[in-house]
């Protein structure tokens, strides 16, 4: 099940796992775009349009669930974020909600899902934003940072109940998406970027930087002090 699938790299991670005649169950706001998918796969996609940031989500999670037969991954892709210099409220508000309330609410209903299953693989699209505080983005860089920390929580929690339950945090650089508003270093094409990510889940790998050069960047910024980060960035 892939959640954010209407858009970017959830709709490209849903048509790889689609042409490999995977069962996928896809959700998102936009129900056209959900419909136009499920269009040229019609004997392996199952779709629902859901609002991570409404209390139904759940109730539509677990019915799109029973009606693809089961589980074994889940990917969460859903994210909002955008440049917010004037602290507008309502933007801060609607990306915590859409981040953090939306990967928690799910989130959990996979952990428990595979729990009881016995096994499954949990995915999170994060981001670099997550890394480090970055002033534009106030809600988008904490809810990311969030992502990273309950997904490890998460893996804790099955390594403590010895549940053979797999966990895959991603942390995609600057990727050519309808939300990358502005130009910035290193940007990679969405094709490149959503292959790179699948070939990580298919490997499962607990943790991956996407593309790998900023595997090298990412600890020359966690070197950088807080305070001195505080007042350079």
């Amino acid at each position: 099940m892939i959640v954010g699938a209407t858009s970017g790299i959830g709709r490209e991670l849903a048509r790889y796992y689609l042409r490999q005649g995977c069962i996928v169950g896809i959700t998102g706001r936009r129900e056209e775009n959900l419909a136009q998918l499920q269009a040229q796969f019609p004997e392996c996609c199952h779709y629902r349009a859901m609002d991570v940031r409404q209390p139904d989500c759940v109730e539509i999670f677990l019915q799109l669930l029973a009606r693809m037969g089961g589980m074994d991954l889940f990917i969460y892709s859903a994210g909002i974020g955008t440049q917010n210099p004037e602290l507008d409220l309502d933007l801060e508000l609607c990306t915590v909600k859409t981040n953090a309330d939306g990967y928690v609410s799910l989130s959990t209903q996979a952990f428990n899902y595979f729990k009881k299953q016995r096994s499954g693989h949990l995915v999170v699209i994060s981001s670099l934003a997550g890394l480090r505080a970055l002033r534009q983005s106030p809600a988008y860089s904490a809810t990311k940072r969030f992502q990273i920390h309950y997904t490890s929580c998460l893996a804790q929690k099955a390594n403590h109940e010895r549940l053979p339950i797999l966990f895959t945090t991603i942390v995609p650089g600057f990727i050519r998406t309808e939300m990358l508003k502005f130009r910035y270093p290193f940007t990679i094409s969405l094709e490149k970027g959503s292959r790179l990510i699948y070939n990580k889940i298919e490997k499962r790998r607990r943790y991956s930087t996407v593309p790998g050069r900023w595997r090298w960047i990412e600890p020359l910024w966690r070197m950088i002090p807080n305070m001195l980060w505080e007042k350079i960035w």
